[in-house]
């Protein structure tokens, strides 16, 4: 079994400013969103569960929760896949952190990195890199402190994160579809094995 996560919540209103995320993480909804469309139309080998988390921002709190009551038993689960800000990036990369604590998964991400549409970096997993490390960053953070494994694709930080500039505008169309393309590409292969 393996869970698909994103979550769709946002700073919300500050200082009479609104939030809206569409990096963080409405482009991680619409992956969720398209890889479920994709799916239902091609049966998977596995069973895939679809969940968007609310209160991420907020410290984690839907994938606490959902993770803290799982609705099937923990060792039916292989994996958690977490998409969150994966719309924009100027060097056309997008990360898959989670290979330094479950290196099964490095063969078929390196795989998959042969030929993605855009540039996919395995890091930001290790410990000793302090704020760089987004191993708990993200709501596969509750999914890896309960021993699941985890991939997580995400951006690096832009200058428009967690601010009100984060707007629509600014998203990279071909590099969000081109993204999304990877990560179901990396989930299919996952499936099969």
């Amino acid at each position: 079994m393996i869970i698909i996560t994103a979550h769709y919540d946002h700073i919300g209103i500050k200082d009479g400013k609104i939030y809206n995320g569409a990096d963080d993480n409405a482009s991680g909804i619409s992956g969720l969103l398209a890889i479920a469309r994709y799916f239902k139309a091609k049966r998977p080998k596995h069973t895939l569960i679809f969940v968007a988390f609310d209160a991420e921002e907020k410290g984690l709190r839907g994938a606490k929760h959902f993770v803290n009551n799982l609705p099937v038993s923990k060792d039916l689960i292989k994996l958690n896949v977490n998409m969150d800000m994966i719309s924009r990036s100027d060097r056309n990369e997008i990360y898959a952190a989670g290979t330094y604590h479950y290196p099964h998964l490095k063969k078929t991400l390196d795989e998959i990195a042969k030929t993605a549409l855009v540039k996919l970096s395995l890091g930001h997993d290790r410990p000793e890199l302090g704020n760089d490390d987004w191993t708990n960053a993200s709501d596969h953070g509750p999914f890896h402190d309960k021993g699941i494994p985890f991939i997580y694709f995400g951006v690096e930080d832009h200058e428009d994160y967690h601010e009100h500039t984060d707007e629509v505008e600014k998203i990279i169309p071909v590099f969000l579809t081109n993204t999304i393309i990877s990560i179901l590409e990396t989930i299919k292969k996952l499936d099969q094995q």
